[in-house]
């Protein structure tokens, strides 16, 4: 493996957070298809919840080995179809609450990706979803990507051609170029970056093209990118998803602020529905300083 890490995103280790079911295990194959085209190290990570079995405490020992056991029956299901095959792996069942298990695993162990798996519209798994996934957004400091059920299956042989890079224009969304940038050119893919301007707003088009130079100076030693800018109005989740729809993006890129919301809505709100409702996996990128107003 080249130790010449795209735009100076380096994915040595990647973190899934599996429950076992359909969801997760979607979500698990990608997992595999980045850790082989990285040559990352995959870490699956369950965790035992004690607050929802503090009624039946006894319970816990019962779950723990439950849980040991449907980790090695994950891993042996793997290596019987050969997923597993050049990468190293280690599988993890962690008690604890979240987000503390994610914020301290990703430090620890380093995770460089966290991946999630949703249900989408009929909500996250018990372990995965709703404000759980919030809870996990706002702590951990490594990118997030979500798989909902409507993204198609990975695997080695994965092809993208399109990313749509989805932009409030303020400067935390700066943290999540590099990461577009990789993703395109790891997959050989075209770019599209949206923004979703307020119609009473009248600097959107230099805003974007003053963002649009941040990116070109940045992807100058790729001059093979095909970078497309685009400025719909309307309500910012709304015209994100239609747009990936339209356009038949295979990944959403989001670069968020840990300090405000996306386009300065209630906390989380768009982000979480863009997330929720995706027809394709959707990376979260969230830079640690704080962002001024987009527009």
């Amino acid at each position: 493996m080249s130790e010449e890490w795209p735009f100076g995103v380096a994915i040595r280790n990647v973190a899934i957070a599996t429950d076992f079911s359909p969801w997760s295990d979607r979500a698990t194959q990608h997992a595999l298809v980045v850790a082989h085209r990285f040559g990352a190290v995959l870490h699956l990570l369950h965790t035992v919840r004690r607050s929802e079995f503090s009624l039946v405490p006894n319970m816990m020992v019962q779950l723990e080995e439950l849980a040991r056991r449907d980790c090695e029956g994950l891993i042996c299901r793997l290596n019987e179809a050969h997923s597993l095959d050049g990468i190293e792996h280690q599988c993890w069942t962690v008690e604890g609450e979240v987000p503390g298990v994610f914020e301290s695993f990703i430090q620890d162990h380093k995770i460089d990706l966290l991946i999630l798996g949703t249900r989408g519209r009929t909500g996250l798994s018990k372990l995965l979803l709703g404000s759980v996934a919030q809870q996990i957004s706002r702590h951990v400091f490594c990118p997030v990507l979500t798989v909902s059920p409507w993204s198609r299956g990975a695997t080695r042989q994965l092809e993208m051609k399109k990313v749509l890079f989805a932009t409030d224009l303020s400067p935390g969304a700066e943290a999540a170029i590099p990461y577009m940038l990789t993703a395109a050119k790891t997959w050989s893919t075209e770019i599209d970056v949206l923004h979703v301007c307020s119609s009473a707003h009248s600097t959107c088009r230099q805003l974007m093209d003053d963002f649009s130079h941040r990116i070109d100076s940045l992807a100058k030693s790729e001059p093979r990118f095909t970078i497309r800018q685009h400025i719909v109005h309307g309500e910012p989740s709304r015209a994100v998803l239609a747009f990936a729809r339209q356009n038949k993006e295979d990944l959403i890129v989001l670069g968020l602020d840990r300090h405000r919301s996306l386009y300065n809505g209630p906390s989380f709100s768009h982000a979480y529905e863009i997330v929720r409702q995706a027809q394709c996996p959707v990376l979260n990128v969230r830079s640690c300083r704080p962002g001024s107003a987009g527009s």
